[in-house]
């Protein structure tokens, strides 16, 4: 089977091929506000090193967030037309659940932090014992204030919104919350197309009509609009 991922909805994004659970080529940023000039290239530089047409895809994945609400709309608007131009399904597969995935290796529950901005993060808590991450709780968006009531377990902390916050945690969180270096803390497409394949071959799929953004939070002009304040750290 061959997958061509597209993951941008934080501030990493990428492309990847993966054929038969391989990863083929792969193409990646750093740079956020670039995700909407990188795309087109990245994807046709990991078809051509993949020795592929687009019309050889057999299935679009897609991260679907939660994350940057324009980065969300780049993957999701080329995974859609291309869907919708060859007539191949899509799999979404949500921005938390692939950094668990990712930080499977640990064998311990893991806490998926994206960096939700105004003091807040976007928050799953996962068992990981299973082929994919289970929800414990999540996903949601929660203040930095009151993560304590939202973590009751000890953790593998991955995610960005580690990095941005745990300055602000209380000493109860930390002490919840293990950290391992050698994690990423952003959504890779790989692990979204390697994920993609396994749910494309049970059948779980749908068509470009179907996919849904995980938008969690309304946007910062909305919620400017509507007076919604930072929360504060303390």
């Amino acid at each position: 089977m061959k997958i061509l991922a597209m993951e941008t909805s934080t501030l990493v994004g990428g492309v990847a091929v993966v054929i038969d659970g391989k990863v083929a080529a792969e193409e990646s940023s750093l740079r956020q506000k670039s995700h909407s000039e990188n795309i087109s290239p990245f994807v046709d530089h990991c078809l051509s090193k993949a020795g592929l047409k687009l019309e050889d895809i057999d299935v679009f994945a897609v991260g679907q967030g939660p994350g940057s609400f324009t980065g969300i709309r780049i993957a999701a608007n080329a995974g859609k037309t291309f869907a919708y131009s060859f007539n191949k399904p899509m799999v979404t597969i949500d921005s938390l659940m692939l950094l668990a995935y990712q930080a499977k290796a640990s064998g311990k529950n893991v806490a998926a932090m994206i960096n939700a901005y105004k003091n807040m993060v976007y928050l799953g808590v996962f068992d990981v014992s299973g082929d994919e991450p289970r929800y414990i709780k999540g996903p949601e968006a929660v203040p930095v204030r009151d993560l304590k009531d939202h973590i009751g377990r000890e953790c593998v902390v991955v995610g960005d919104g580690w990095e941005a916050y745990h300055e602000y945690f209380p000493e109860e969180l930390q002490r919840k919350l293990q950290r391992d270096a050698s994690l990423p803390d952003y959504p890779h497409a790989t692990t979204l197309g390697i994920m993609a394949e396994k749910r494309a071959l049970n059948g779980q799929t749908l068509d470009w009509k179907s996919f849904l953004p995980l938008y969690i939070r309304a946007s910062e002009a909305e919620e400017t609009k509507k007076g919604i304040l930072i929360s504060p750290l303390k």
